[in-house]
């Protein structure tokens, strides 16, 4: 099967929370996976799915920064991990300061190369 994303997605693991739109206080656990200059992959740790085209807010905590990064973008897919109770999405973003992007492209970077070596 041919891959039709547009960029490449970098391997990640950071500490993430969401707050899906309509629920002002309910802001939940979950984990960014991946992320590519357009998107990003989140594990969610949820008995329940988030319908498709919810929109999220979400706050991504780099280890290299004191304030978290805050996003916003819309679920495009989601998926149950069949091992667990948890379901796996992507993301697509459609509000992040770009500076804020390249903090998360970078530390996606220095984290695979550091793997490499």
């Amino acid at each position: 099967m041919k891959d039709k994303r547009k960029f490449k997605r970098f391997s990640i693991d950071l500490s993430a929370r969401y707050l899906l739109e309509g629920n002002p206080e309910e802001w939940k656990g979950c984990s960014v996976i991946n992320i590519s200059r357009e998107g990003i992959g989140i594990e969610v740790y949820l008995r329940e799915k988030i319908p498709i085209g919810s929109t999220l807010k979400i706050e991504i905590i780099v280890p290299t920064k004191e304030e978290p990064i805050k996003t916003m973008g819309i679920l495009v897919w989601i998926k149950q991990v069949k091992e667990k109770m948890d379901f796996v999405g992507g993301v697509k973003l459609i509000k992040i300061d770009s500076e804020e992007k390249w903090t998360l492209l970078d530390y996606a970077y220095d984290t695979l190369s550091r793997k490499g070596k």
